[in-house]
């Protein structure tokens, strides 16, 4: 950072302003407007690093953190306004950075601060909605930005921020707020020009249109978030782990693309990203420790709130039903979701299987699984005829070095979602678009029936009658028709390195419907699936604790 940082130099700003206040109000009475625009990114970051030392800074004059930021001169038609805040890291750590906005006022009114889904309680408000993360085609590294206002019926100007998401240790790292003016609504300019206007003949000491408070919070990445063995990438608030030393990191893998790791027999397993940071833990924070009861719940709570859109007001829950359904007891039941829990709180994440759990074995029956040992390997039969306590005995089989192998969770399916719905956004998708292809209809890049696609993997296999009998590849899907597959057998079926997720065969959850006679959840349809309420990933069907069929499988998961 530029040795400037370093002055304790006084602005002359706040002097020049004043100079010119007479002439700027001319401007905004005879022409348009003035504005004072507003924004709000989301976040919320409690920060906890081993030594407090953190310096910020806007033009080369140290502030205290929280920091007001200030805009004086913003009118229509002018050239965009940035202000930088410089954050310094003087400590030994690598630091996660976020924000949270404590105060908006424009022209001298404060501004309610709501999130999104919430209903406002005044008529001047700011809704703060979740920024999104994306790559600086300059630099590389990963950004988040977000619009704090965008609301053309109620402002003439837009108000944007981005930031760092780290600073290394002895390193700098920035936020920036920038105001535009539309100028595209002479109603609003002309509404506005009075409004600030008129503000600063009631005020003539006022030096700012727009005041911001923010604090910046830091959080010591290194120490918070434990990692497990070895060295893989890791990102703002994820720290992925290596289950044992037989796994290793598949080359060509990335966080951005769906980071892989593959153990000595070629299993392979996703890593799925869930942020240890603020905007997702708003009530919980990040600096549990104890992980008592009620801070369990919290996190989950956050979890359902983050990944709301997804529960789409499911009266589904991770619950316990019963031994003979689960093939666990309620204590146990319990005691692994508060290990799945704490382990993607701490670690940023979990792990599923790359493709659903497969097999060298062809089933064609309900038969004993004694001898089964899942795969997670691309060309294989999938494992169906098992019911949920099976397939939960199953999966557990990936348990090593004290991580548990296990069915998901229904917020972990939720949680996948999420990430894909993340990830896609980043790489150029609209949210809505993939949404969309998450909740409403995922046949574009899933097995069902109304699905066409060709199968030109020739090592992939495909049966016409429910898995009686199998056909080698390739084959080319034309009509509406029920065509189960072996795992991984179309790489149209892929999403961020995940196969099959949508379709195929459906798969069991720990998640209780809290239906007595069908408590079981399958989650993603399946090859036979017709009706469009399956014809997703998003899509949720019950069954009873005794029922095994040929379009229901599963997929484990790592935590």
């Amino acid at each position: 950072m530029s040795n400037i940082l370093r002055k304790r130099r006084k602005s002359n700003k706040k002097n020049e302003f004043k100079k010119s206040v007479a002439l700027i109000f001319t401007l905004i009475m005879t022409t348009f407007a003035w504005f004072a625009y507003t924004k709000i990114l989301n976040s919320n970051l409690d920060i906890h690093i081993a030594s407090w030392d953190m310096e910020y800074y806007i033009d080369g004059e140290e502030k205290e953190n929280p920091i007001g930021i200030e805009f004086p001169t913003l009118y229509p038609q002018m050239e965009e306004q940035v202000i930088k805040v410089d954050i310094l890291n003087n400590g030994e750590a690598l630091v996660d950075l976020s924000y949270r906005i404590q105060a908006i006022s424009i022209v001298g009114v404060s501004y309610e601060l709501i999130t999104e889904g919430e209903q406002p309680t005044t008529e001047n408000y700011i809704t703060i909605t979740n920024p999104i993360l994306e790559s600086n085609p300059e630099t590389g590294e990963l950004i988040s930005k977000g619009i704090i206002i965008d609301d053309s019926d109620r402002f003439p100007f837009t108000l944007n921020i981005e930031h760092s998401l780290q600073v290394p240790a002895k390193d700098d790292a920035y936020l920036k707020v920038t105001a535009r003016w539309a100028g595209d609504n002479d109603e609003l300019d002309t509404e506005w020009g009075y409004i600030v206007g008129q503000y600063f003949v009631d005020n003539p000491d006022a030096i700012s249109a727009m005041d911001i408070t923010l604090s910046i919070d830091s959080y010591q990445a290194n120490d918070e978030i434990i990692g497990g063995a070895g060295i893989l990438p890791n990102g703002p608030g994820t720290r992925p782990f290596l289950p044992n030393s037989n796994f290793a990191q598949v080359e060509g893998t990335t966080l951005e693309t769906g980071l892989v790791i593959k153990d000595l027999d070629e299993n392979e397993y996703v890593w799925i990203e869930v942020p240890k940071l603020a905007n997702v833990y708003p009530t919980a924070g990040i600096s549990i420790t104890e992980f008592t009861e009620q801070e369990y719940q919290k996190i989950e709570d956050d979890l359902h709130t983050y990944t709301s859109i997804y529960r789409n007001g499911t009266s589904a829950t991770d619950t316990y039903f019963s031994d003979e359904t689960l093939g666990l007891s309620s204590s146990r039941y319990m005691e692994l979701k508060q290990k799945m829990l704490k382990s993607v709180y701490q670690h940023g994440g979990f792990y599923i299987s790359r493709y659903e759990a497969g097999t060298n074995i062809k089933r064609n029956g309900h038969t004993a699984i004694t001898d089964l040992v899942p795969m997670s390997q691309p060309n294989k039969y999938p494992i169906n005829w098992v019911t949920c306590s099976e397939a939960q005995t199953l999966a557990s089989k990936s348990s090593t070095n004290g991580y548990s192998g296990s069915l998901m969770f229904g917020i972990q399916w939720d949680l996948v979602q999420k990430y894909i719905e993340a990830k896609g956004v980043v790489q150029g998708t609209e949210i809505g678009t993939i949404q969309s292809q998450l909740i409403n209809n995922s046949t574009s890049w899933g097995n069902y029936q109304p699905s066409i696609y060709n199968i030109v993997n020739e090592n992939a296999l495909y049966s016409l009658n429910n898995g009686a009998q199998w056909l080698q590849a390739p084959y080319d899907k034309t009509s509406v028709r029920a065509i189960l597959l072996s795992t991984g057998a179309n790489s149209v079926f892929e999403k961020q390195n995940i196969f099959d997720l949508a379709g195929n065969v459906w798969e069991w959850t720990l998640e209780n419907s809290n239906i007595n006679s069908q408590p079981c959840v399958i989650r993603g349809g399946s090859f036979e699936s017709s009706a469009s309420s399956e014809l997703n990933v998003n899509s949720r069907s019950n069954n009873t604790s005794i029922q095994s069929y040929w379009s229901i499988g599963f997929r484990m998961t790592i935590f």
